[in-house]
């Protein structure tokens, strides 16, 4: 803790250090409205023209009191950040993990996130695209192209965002149309997955004052995993009547995984009136892939060198986070006795994805008058098994669709005196489905039924949320700011649960649900309101120069785990939890110096997370345990810096200090098998976990997470790199590298021995041809050089805790290797 309060000192040193540096011109107060102070800009500057707009301003990286990282096209593509876990990898403490099934994906920002593993969980990071926010952890399956500016708002931003970001909020911005006419093409092939990835784009005016853009990509993966499923006999067919193909497990049709997207976004803009802007954004996707199963890998431990299912080895499978995957296709007698059976009991996934913005800008001369209507869509269906092994025991059929609309309102003034103000509200309508055909094991074939699947279940929720929002800011002198707001939310939900068909508990046609009106249904509703203030003061000591102090709160509310199988003895206390919220202060100090050659920002934060949303897999009851965390205590330190040394060196680095630890937090111990009949006394208790009921016959296991950090939440990461740029005749040579480090963390909410990823380096380099005036380039990228597979999630296993008195395996997502790619672009 010292450590970090000498930290924090020197941050604080540095502000002031900031207000008295004499490396740059000094200006005189009272430069521009409001008490902006005119820009110093040289040749060779950094920062001082970087536009941030996620909170529906014009604020330059310098200017706005947010820690916020920007990341730009170049390092987008340098990086080969196609989709949302890349884009968070090019930025210190973001961790995103596509999970596929369940909720579909984790975002972290600052180790604060939401797991993966559970539908009806919204995440603590949300994502807004061209403003439209969405805090569905599905949206880390999407890929992403054409955009034309990251921003990565960290820390708690309520005021500003409809809902759900009290860890951070991740914004891109699509490319809008330019000018003039333009046509823009690049094709990149990457070797080791054999992946080809096209784009094009058109863009320009198509009348007076209005422009529009297509884009569209097309990206075909043959695969960088390998599924090593071999066929083998079924041991587990041991139902009397069941089909004679069942005998036999096919292994693996594709011993190579892969999927493909096709993407299009349409863009038109312009201005109807000479104060009236228009801007609209349309966008498709089409995907397909392998399903969730060979997203995923089993990451031990084992017992002995393979994994097990219900106790059987599968000698194909392996126990390491690598570049292979276990899922045995089904045989095609059990696979057409399930709902959306098809290829042959292939795995497969398919995802369909629309997203629709609608920008309306009044400039009324004493203020504008902003709308902004916003729809979601996202349906990812599959059909795959999910034990990461050759017996594909656990597989299930899954319909998934997320529907979201949002309509906000935001009037922002600009008077002429120290007064103005923002006033804005909020509203939104999901709609959450999931429609799940599950299989534990082959042995539950129902003869009468002809069906070898455990239970059928539709889960529904539904959710309204309102908000009003409001910011007063002052000018206490010409460079001197105090802004202060606050957002009040009422969030109310709807959820209801039935199995459409059952065996054993799972028979729950006939169960009476206490406060249920309907026979065989569990139905929950959920309501809070909340207020979220936010201050911050914020002193320009001169041009280029920012030092602010915020005190920031955040919520996000709570609802129902719409993924827990439900059985005769399941009561909605078992599947709802409540908000989360957070509040606390951060200190932050930006600039430009050495003539703006140099871009330097330093932030230091104390926050308090509430009741956090957590979330472990109990498979001897095959079920959820949801619940929320006492509380998380954050404290902070991170910066950033970008040196422009001459016109061809540009260096930059960041480095962030996050101490994370739980308060108040006894929760669910991993897996781990206690056989009936045996006695306290004789058994050797897995790391950190304990008996909840001592010296009794009682075996239930808990684990106290006091004192230690969430899962994804690493105490120290950081980056440096380079890019280096130089006229070669009539073209130019480029070249950068970026090396990354992560502190260790654990990938599950249950630290499992086996999820602690230890701490690692990655680097990326890349070399590029290019004509002078970039019509014509050629690359060569390298991501991941040192082909570090790492983890991302993680998660208990089915059928993975069946050895008597032995920690439960895990599943994990983990993080592609090497990725070797030549780029080629055009632009007309």
């Amino acid at each position: 803790m010292m450590a970090l309060l000498r930290a924090s000192a020197s941050g604080f040193a540095m502000a002031v250090a900031f207000a008295a540096s004499p490396l740059s011109a000094q200006v005189a107060p009272g430069g521009g409205a409001n008490g902006a102070l005119p820009k110093v800009e040289t040749e060779n500057s950094v920062g001082a023209d970087i536009v941030v707009t996620a909170r529906k301003r014009n604020e330059t990286l310098i200017d706005v009191p947010v820690a916020v990282s920007v990341v730009t096209p170049t390092e987008l593509n340098r990086n080969l950040a196609t989709d949302l876990s890349k884009i968070g990898e090019t930025t210190p403490t973001v961790i995103v993990g596509a999970y596929k099934s369940n909720g579909g994906g984790s975002i972290a920002i600052r180790g604060i996130s939401s797991p993966a593993n559970q539908a009806g969980f919204e995440q603590a990071v949300s994502v807004a695209i061209d403003g439209v926010q969405t805090s569905d952890g599905r949206i880390a399956q999407l890929g992403f192209f054409d955009i034309g500016q990251v921003e990565i708002l960290k820390g708690p931003q309520a005021l500003f965002f409809g809902k759900n970001s009290p860890a951070g909020v991740i914004s891109l911005k699509t490319a809008d149309p330019a000018s003039r006419l333009t046509v823009e093409a690049r094709a990149s092939y990457e070797f080791v997955g054999d992946e080809l990835t096209t784009d094009a784009a058109i863009s320009g005016p198509i009348a007076p004052n209005l422009g529009a853009r297509l884009a569209i990509r097309y990206r075909h993966l043959d695969g960088w995993l390998r599924n090593t499923a071999r066929p083998i006999a079924n041991p587990f067919n041991t139902a009397a009547g069941a089909p004679v193909g069942a005998s036999q497990l096919p292994g693996a049709s594709d011993p190579r995984p892969g999927d493909q997207d096709l993407l299009a976004r349409f863009t038109l803009k312009g201005e109807l009136a000479p104060n009236f802007t228009v801007r609209v954004k349309l966008f498709g996707a089409r995907s397909k892939d392998s399903g969730p199963g060979v997203a995923t890998q089993n990451i031990g431990p084992c017992s002995g060198p393979f994994p097990r299912m219900y106790g059987i080895a599968d000698p194909n499978a392996d126990c390491v986070a690598d570049n292979r995957t276990t899922i045995g296709d089904l045989p095609d007698a059990i696979a057409r006795t399930m709902l959306g059976g098809q290829n042959g009991g292939a795995p497969y996934g398919r995802l369909h994805a629309y997203t629709a913005a609608l920008d309306l800008d009044w400039d009324m001369g004493a203020g504008s008058l902003n709308s902004l209507t916003g729809y979601n869509f996202i349906r990812y269906k599959f059909l795959s098994g999910l034990d990461q092994t050759s017996y594909s025991q656990l597989a299930f059929f899954n319909d998934q669709n997320n529907e979201a609309f949002s309509q906000e309102l935001r009037y922002t003034s600009k008077f002429d005196g120290p007064f103005n103000l923002v006033l804005g509200a909020y509203y939104q309508k999901t709609t959450l489905e999931d429609h799940n055909d599950t299989k534990l094991r082959d042995s539950n074939y129902n003869a009468a039924s002809g069906r070898f699947v455990t239970y059928e279940d539709l889960g529904h929720q539904h959710g309204n949320t309102m908000s009003v929002f409001g910011q007063a800011l002052f000018d206490i002198a010409p460079t001197l700011q105090l802004a202060g707001g606050a957002r009040w939310t009422h969030e109310r939900k709807r959820f209801d649960k039935r199995n459409l068909y059952g065996v054993g508990t799972f028979n729950t046609l006939a169960t009476v649900y206490p406060g249920s009106d309907q026979v065989g249904v569990l139905k929950g509703r959920f309501s809070d309101s909340n207020v979220s203030p936010e201050v911050t003061l914020t002193w320009h000591p001169e041009a280029n120069r920012t030092i602010y102090a915020a005190y920031k709160t955040g919520f996000k509310s709570g609802g129902f785990g719409v993924t827990n199988p439900l059985q005769t003895s399941t009561r909605i206390g078992d599947v709802d939890f409540d908000s989360e919220t957070a509040s606390g202060f951060e200190f932050g100090a930006k600039g430009l110096f050495l003539r703006n050659h140099l871009r330097v920002g330093i932030t230091a934060f104390a926050y308090k997370f509430k009741n956090l949303q957590v979330n472990t897999y109990d498979a001897s009851r095959v079920a959820y345990t949801i619940n929320n965390a006492g509380a998380v205590r954050q404290r902070g330190i991170e910066a950033e810096a970008n040196y422009r040394v001459d016109n061809a060196l540009t260096l930059h680095g960041a480095v962030a200090y996050v101490h994370n630890r739980f308060r108040d937090f006894v929760g669910q111990c991993y897996g781990f098998t206690i056989p009936a009949g045996t006695v306290q006394s004789a058994v050797t208790l897995p790391p950190n976990c304990s008996f909840r009921f001592p010296g009794t016959a009682n075996l239930t296991l808990q684990q106290d997470f006091n004192g230690r950090a969430p899962a994804r939440s690493p105490d120290w990461a950081g980056n440096a790199g380079f890019e280096y740029e130089v006229p070669v005749g009539s073209y130019k040579l480029g070249l950068t590298g970026d090396g990354f480090y992560s502190d260790g963390y654990y990938a599950a909410e249950t630290m499992a021995p086996s999820t602690y990823q230890r701490a690692f380096w990655r680097f990326n380099a890349s070399v590029r041809v290019a004509t002078r005036d970039d019509r014509y380039s050629l690359a060569l990228v390298g991501r991941n050089l040192t082909n570090k597979y790492y983890l991302l999630y993680g998660a208990d296993r089915t059928g993975g805790t069946s050895v008597p008195l032995t920690i439960g395996e895990q599943r994990g997502v983990i993080a592609r290797g090497r990725e070797i790619a030549l780029q080629a672009s055009a632009k007309f």
